[in-house]
């Protein structure tokens, strides 16, 4: 069964001219959520299964990638405040 990974973002924002005083946060994307399932839309019912919180679709909703997917954008972090995938070396 296919690997998919579910994506949040985060933001930074100081307030600061780095972020146009606030008009321009810094937005991080993150794995919330790795599940294993058939399709997309099973893999998305069983991530809400264990957290009823997250939404899909939508301005704000979280995101689902499959592994290669996830590889083609290496500046999704493995965690909140972890390091790049890009960044990880085995």
């Amino acid at each position: 069964m296919p690997t998919y990974h579910v994506i949040s973002t985060r933001t930074e924002n100081s307030n600061t001219p780095e972020h146009g005083c606030g008009d321009y946060p810094k937005q991080i994307s993150y794995i919330a959520m790795t599940v294993t399932a058939e399709t997309v839309r099973k893999a998305q019912n069983k991530a809400k299964k264990i957290n009823p919180s997250l939404w899909f679709g939508g301005r704000f909703g979280y995101r689902i990638l499959t592994d290669a997917q996830l590889a083609e954008q290496p500046w999704i972090r493995t965690s909140a405040y972890g390091p790049r995938i890009g960044s990880i070396t085995n």
